[in-house]
């Protein structure tokens, strides 16, 4: 293993920056990103859901970007917690929610080995990009290793050691009992708390004993950070010329003043691969400069000098080193932590003034105590800079079809393959759990981070070992010696905002100005240029989620917990997770988040592949309606009565389609839909079994699964219906209110208080928490199935759509190969309506008209919003009476906030357009009432004005009497 080292004060450029000869650190990579500072280089996570510093604000903007860590993003990017609202009694840092008199599961998870689709936009490009240099690195952390049991592991603190007088020796030092220390996402006390502000810096905070403590969110730990603000930082990195006004590892190149956000460490966030030990695992370094294919060992033909250099010092399997006492329990910890050293913040980072000083230095490995490898390393794909959109070609250099989600326009996205849990490789005590599960009970409480990193090719920034050996750049990377001194500027290849010139002046006499020493009119450019910036690091962080060995035995569906039928799934099936990303808004009120989506959105499988549907959302979004959101609960929810107050609420179901091109789901009933007008007998009125067999009959080779089986067809309706009339829970919450049947919906004549209703199931209301869990779903037919979400697809406004393609022989002699169509590179199925492929049906003879509630024309104006108003039929509709003759404007909503929790109103407008009837009374009312305000103001200000004057006049004072000049003498020539 190589152990990096570096001297504290000392710096040899004439050494190998990455060895520094043996017995010295090496500098590893900065992990930097290049960006000039009137540019926001964002990345954003938007599966699994990333929190950009938020938790459970309603606002459009987060409240507090210090809460958790350092995203150096947008303040609107972001998703809100995946929670319902209200305290820990409704839902737990653990996700357990209480529904009446039962417990249920709110948490997402996924099973070992599953492939899981990590996708993010990130503003500044990445790729093969020439006009940038990026890193993705991406990193998971659990319990174990975020609140650690183990001793001999981390460096030893007050809150944690086994000295001679020993703290917490063998024990978690943050966990109170049932309640969970870190990574926590931090639980609102009440229905209007936000619960994001940022933890205090004490022991007290960190252990969550009180409700107060339990609303902080904590990913690293109190004595990680506590750690970092007393161990002198790295003197060997290069700074340019900004001020670093710590010591310790609080003070980098890009946070100067060493500012907090939450227990993250700014050293350990900005540098990568860093050169202590870190609660972070790798899980993979995707960057420019890899090679055609993925490298997962340094030995591997496909591992280049970028990838090798990464993997041989990932902390997963490479030593990093601490000092510390002996930890024999011969002494004690306030030998270090009474140190002046320790005081001043400068305690030893390196071995030799370590040991030099009397203490002792030690070197740890990930693998040293848990079983994990190599990160994996790979090229990015191509995106443009400016932009938070799709990267244009393969998004990692191999596994993609392979991995099931073919290549195509996607997002940014990494195919992550959980990890199984890992076995404990040391011999010592590492991790009971607090259900003395071990490390199950550690995969309990996990969060990913991802980093985005640009870095600048302006001058050389990586050391040797990260080069190929003919790289002009090997052995030259800029360090501490570039670094500005006490203004000299010769050494640094970068300053703030310099001036360039760039022409000389318009004449040889402009030139030889004498007053000008010779510069005269010389031509010159100021650049925008921040050498805090120049590079630059970025990232967002999940919420938590937990891992799950695969089930090995089969389980019933259970209403009481409203979990799924539970499958039997081997070691050797494939996994693939089907979750929604997005939040609840048109698409400029939602970004840079996006809106609702599947992901992924296709998938390419085998027959015996495993679809895992699950998906969360949150109630703490800000208030959208109108044409730009759809349903409800409201907000607050009783579970039992409307609000027409536009919703915050995200909820999604999954319905198959005929096609993607279609809008309507495939017939499930096959036959037509009944009203009171019809004829015919009632088919609704049949007996169920035969119902559910013509059903079964109809769905035939319509679905993924067989049909047949009960599971599958159960699944189905599952998946289109949340199990909202089951969900033992959700009846408790609603006092057992079965669902509003179409005829009481339509007795509801105020739009948003139908569309709200908290039992209205048609839109999926009555499912009193965004999280849901479809189960998991063997595919065994051959086809293109496509699907969408009812509640969240409405056309030309936002799509929700999906396809799962299973190869093979379908029932019609046809091969399905599952290829990605070759004119858009993308996965698709046909679409009916183009000349050259054969139509299905054209009308949906399973549909009811719902009652229409005319938007469009209120009152007799006609002035139809702009988002999409809706115009009924009328009896007279057609008449000379029912015929406009006035001129009438599109009124506009008032839609694109970009500050506040929403808007209250369903399409609340901007309006640019007085249309009179006796509207114009208000204004004209309001106009003279402030006229009125501001004559009496003036008059008062006058008469004050004149009543202190001739008081002035009276005692003959004047305010600028005496020998005190509030002027400059007329020669004065100091003239500013």
């Amino acid at each position: 293993r190589i152990l990096p080292r570096f001297r504290n004060q000392e710096f040899d450029r004439t050494t190998d920056l990455c060895g520094m000869a043996s017995s010295k650190w090496a500098l590893s990579f900065f992990l930097l990103s290049t960006e000039i500072n009137l540019v926001y280089s964002d990345i954003y996570m938007h599966n699994p859901r990333g929190s950009n510093d938020r938790n459970c604000e309603r606002n459009v903007n987060r409240n507090n970007g210090n809460r958790l860590f350092d995203s150096q993003n947008n303040a609107k990017g972001g998703y809100a917690c995946p929670r319902a609202v209200g305290d820990e009694s409704v839902q737990d840092e653990d996700g357990e929610a209480s529904t009446a008199q039962f417990t249920q599961d709110m948490k997402m998870y996924y099973y070992e080995g599953s492939y899981l689709p990590i996708e993010w936009t990130n503003q500044h490009g990445c790729g093969r990009n020439s006009k940038t240099n990026c890193e993705i690195v991406v990193q998971y952390m659990c319990e174990d290793t975020a609140d650690p049991q183990v001793d001999n592991f981390w460096p030893y603190t007050d809150t944690k050691n086994c000295g001679s007088d020993p703290k917490n020796c063998g024990t978690q030092a943050f966990r109170s009992d049932s309640y969970i220390a870190a990574p926590r996402d931090g639980i609102p006390t009440s229905t209007d708390d936000a619960a994001t502000d940022t933890i205090p810096d004490t022991e007290d905070a960190a252990i969550p004993d009180t409700a107060a403590d339990r609303r902080y969110g904590m990913h690293e730990n109190y004595g990680f950070y506590d750690l970092c603000q007393h161990t002198s930082r790295n003197l060997g990195l290069y700074t340019a010329d900004q001020r670093v006004r710590r010591n310790d590892q609080r003070g980098t190149r890009q946070n100067p003043n060493g500012n907090r956000r939450g227990l993250e460490c700014p050293e350990e966030r900005d540098y990568y691969p860093w050169w202590h030990p870190s609660p972070w695992i790798d899980v993979a370094v995707l960057t420019n400069d890899a090679g055609n294919m993925s490298c997962t060992t340094p030995t591997d033909d496909a591992c280049n000098a970028r990838c090798k250099y990464y993997l041989d010092n990932s902390f997963n399997t490479n030593s990093k080193g601490y000092c510390d006492i002996k930890q024999d329990g011969t002494e004690d910890v306030t030998l270090k932590t009474g140190n002046t050293m320790w005081n001043q913040r400068k305690w030893y980072n390196n071995q030799d003034e370590c040991e030099a000083a009397g203490f002792t230095w030690y070197e740890i490995a990930l693998n040293d105590v848990i079983d994990v490898t190599y990160p994996v390393c790979e090229r990015t794909g191509f995106s443009r800079v400016n932009q938070l959109g799709n990267a244009a070609d393969r998004t990692v250099s191999s596994y993609s079809e392979e991995l099931g989600a073919p290549d195509g326009l996607n997002a940014n996205r990494y195919m992550w393959t959980i990890p199984t849990i890992p076995t404990v490789t040391t011999t010592s005590t590492y991790f009971d759990g607090i259900t003395s599960s071990g490390m199950e009970d550690a995969y309990k409480s996990c969060v990913v981070r991802i980093r985005y990193n640009l870095s600048t090719s302006d001058f050389p920034a990586w050391p040797a070992d990260a080069m190929e050996t003919t790289h002009p750049w090997r052995n030259i990377m800029v360090d501490a010696a570039n670094n500005s001194v006490s203004g000299d500027y010769s050494n640094t290849p970068l300053t703030q905002d310099p001036y360039i010139y760039i022409g000389t002046g318009d004449s040889d006499e402009d030139d030889d100005t004498a007053n000008r020493n010779g510069y005269g009119d010389e031509k010159f450019v100021s650049l925008a240029v921040n050498t805090n910036q120049y590079a630059r690091t970025f990232q967002d962080r999940s919420y938590k989620f937990r891992i799950k060995p695969r089930p090995t035995e089969y389980a019933d569906a259970d209403n009481q917990k409203d979990t799924p039928v539970i499958m039997k799934v081997s070691d050797s099936a494939k996994i693939f997770n089907v979750n929604v990303r997005g939040k609840r808004g048109n698409i400029v009120q939602t970004y840079p988040a996006v809106e609702y989506d599947f992901v992924p959105n296709s998938l390419a499988l085998s027959p015996g592949d495993v679809v895992h549907f699950q998906w969360t959302g949150s109630d703490y979004n800000p208030r959208r309606g109108c044409n730009d959101a759809e349903g409800g609960p409201p907000d607050p929810n009783d579970f039992v009565s409307s609000s027409n107050l536009n919703s915050r609420a995200d909820r999604s179901n999954l319905i198959f389609l005929n096609t993607m091109a279609e809008n309507a789901p495939l017939d499930y009933i096959t036959y037509t839909a009944y009203t009171d007008d019809d004829a015919a007998v009632d088919p609704m009125k049949q007996q169920y079994a035969t119902k559910i067999a013509d059903m079964k009959a109809q769905l035939w080779n319509a679905t993924p699964c067989t049909v047949g089986h009960e599971d599958c067809f159960d699944q189905v309706m599952r998946l289109a219906y949340l199990n909202q009339q089951s969900d033992l829970g959700a009846l408790g919450l609603r006092r057992g209110e079965p669902c509003l049947t179409q005829e009481e919906l339509d007795d509801i004549t105020n739009e948003q208080e139908r569309q709200n209703h908290p039992l209205n199931c048609a839109k999926m209301n009555a499912k009193p928490y965004p999280y849901f869990d479809g189960g998991v779903m063997k595919v065994n037919v051959p086809g293109k199935f496509s699907f969408f979400s009812s509640r969240n697809n409405n056309f030309s406004n936002r799509d929700q759509t999906g396809i799962i393609c299973v190869s093979g022989m379908k029932d019609d002699g046809t091969m399905e190969n599952c290829k990605l169509d070759t004119s858009t590179g993308v996965l698709q199925d046909t679409n009916q309506a183009l000349a050259s492929n054969q139509q299905t049906r054209i009308t949906k003879k399973d549909a009811a008209a719902a009652a229409c509630i005319d938007s469009a024309n209120t009152g007799s104006k006609g002035t139809a919003n702009d988002q999409g108003a809706t115009s009924c039929l009328t009896s007279d509709s057609g008449t000379s009476s029912d015929t406009l003759s006035a001129e009438t404007f599109t009124t506009e909503q008032a839609a694109n906030d970009a500050m506040g929790s929403g808007d209250k109103r369903s399409c609340d407008e901007i309006s640019w357009f007085f249309n009179g009837n006796g509207s114009v009374v208000s204004y004209l009312g309001l106009a003279i009432g402030l006229a009125f305000v501001g004559f009496f103001a003036a008059w008062a200000s006058l008469y004050c004005y004149n009543r202190i004057k001739a008081r002035q006049e009276e005692a003959k004072e004047t305010k600028f009497e005496g020998t005190t000049h509030w002027k400059k003498a007329a020669d004065d020539r100091q003239v500013i």
